[in-house]
């Protein structure tokens, strides 16, 4: 088993986001709004704090979701779709609005990174703002 900072920090947001998941499941009479099972993140991948970012919808995407941790540090990610307030891609981190879980994932290998940036989950599929054209 390999050993970085940065693999131990993932076996945290790991167990997070397993326990987010399962949150307020199990009740018989109860019934909550749909929870979050996602902790979004971004990788950072050299000293010069540039993200990590994969090719989606003819753009591309600097945020990810943890789907499986291995023993030796390898992970798959699922993408995250940047979303601005309009729905579209978002092209630059100032037009973030929401992210969109999607079904392409790829494998990494965690210890080639230097740092994790956690985002509020906040964002995933959150709505979009109701717009009224004005007359």
């Amino acid at each position: 088993m390999k050993n970085c900072c940065i693999c131990e920090e993932m076996k945290v947001l790991w167990k997070e986001q397993k326990m987010l998941a399962e949150f307020c499941k199990g009740f018989r009479f109860v019934h909550l709004p749909k929870m979050k099972d996602t902790i979004p993140f971004m990788l950072q991948s050299s000293d010069e704090h540039v993200p990590f970012t994969a090719i989606i919808d003819g753009g591309t995407t600097s945020y990810f979701r943890l789907e499986k941790l291995d023993d030796n540090c390898r992970a798959q990610l699922t993408l995250l779709k940047p979303i601005d307030f309009k729905g579209r891609l978002a092209v630059t981190p100032e037009d973030l609005y929401a992210l969109k879980k999607t079904s392409l994932c790829i494998h990494v290998e965690i210890c080639s990174f230097c740092a994790i940036t956690p985002l509020s989950i906040d964002l995933i599929d959150r709505p979009l703002p109701i717009i009224e054209s004005k007359m």
